[in-house]
């Protein structure tokens, strides 16, 4: 969301590929808060919560504000605004990952702390970590994507890729309120397929590449496999003994800077 150059390989005038790509985005996160945060906080029914849980929410409700409406502005060729927007998104990029681990990480020291266990102790002590294997990628793309500001057309795939791998949560909440099922006790094939849809933004990015270029660009090509890694790896580890250290680092983190949620 960083400053892009408007000639050689960038955004297009006219061109409607990433803004549509960007909305379709969005509308999946809002879709999948929209069950378990929006709706409830916009009835007045959402439970009594931490200001950073709700600084959490707020701030990806922001990015995928942000998303489609910097891919809008290159499109129309407003640049210097979208710069101005870009330096801001720095910020809340660091903002989302912070709290998102933070909020995370209190839970699962939580579960592991708890005295007398109950579902929602256990769901975090055993799914809390994936939370980390959502945020990684996300930084990752996202820090990639700032240092090639530049590069048009690696910027803006970068983006796309940042902002899909931070999805799953959002397709977990779409896949259990669509299904009707109890979140705590959600079919096996569910967590799978929550982290490992989001990159069909990505594949489908790489279908208009192999049309337009007569290949998929290299951005995707490397980008794809790290997404799939890092959520594989996070999916595979779920029960066994390295998942447990994991969530024991995360908890740490939580008994560090516990104070602030």
């Amino acid at each position: 969301m960083t400053s892009l150059p408007t000639t050689g390989s960038g955004l297009r005038a006219g061109s409607s590929f990433y803004p549509t790509m960007a909305v379709a985005i969005s509308l999946t996160a809002f879709a999948g808060f929209t069950f378990t945060y929006f709706g409830p906080v916009i009835r007045g029914t959402y439970p009594p919560a931490s200001p950073m849980v709700h600084l959490h929410g707020w701030s990806f409700f922001v990015w995928y504000l942000l998303l489609p409406l910097q891919a809008l502005l290159m499109t129309v060729g407003r640049r210097r605004i979208h710069m101005m927007l870009g330096s801001a998104s720095v910020v809340l990029a660091i903002v989302m990952v912070f709290t998102g681990l933070l909020v995370a990480a209190v839970r699962i020291e939580q579960g592991l702390s708890a005295a007398e266990p109950n579902e929602l102790t256990d769901f975090w002590k055993e799914f809390g970590q994936l939370i980390m294997f959502n945020m990684l990628p996300f930084a990752l793309f996202y820090t990639a994507a700032i240092v090639h500001r530049r590069k048009a057309d690696v910027h803006k795939r970068l983006i796309i890729m940042a902002s899909a791998s931070a999805l799953p949560a959002a397709i977990f909440r779409i896949i259990v309120g669509f299904g009707g099922f109890y979140w705590l006790a959600t079919p096996a094939w569910v967590m799978p397929a929550a982290f490992l849809l989001p990159a069909v933004f990505i594949v489908a990015g790489m279908i208009r590449d192999q049309f337009t270029r007569g290949a998929a660009h290299r951005t995707y090509l490397i980008g794809l496999p790290i997404l799939l890694l890092v959520h594989g790896f996070g999916l595979v580890i779920v029960g066994t003994p390295v998942s447990e250290v994991v969530s024991r680092v995360m908890a740490v983190f939580a008994q560090a800077f516990g104070w602030l949620y």
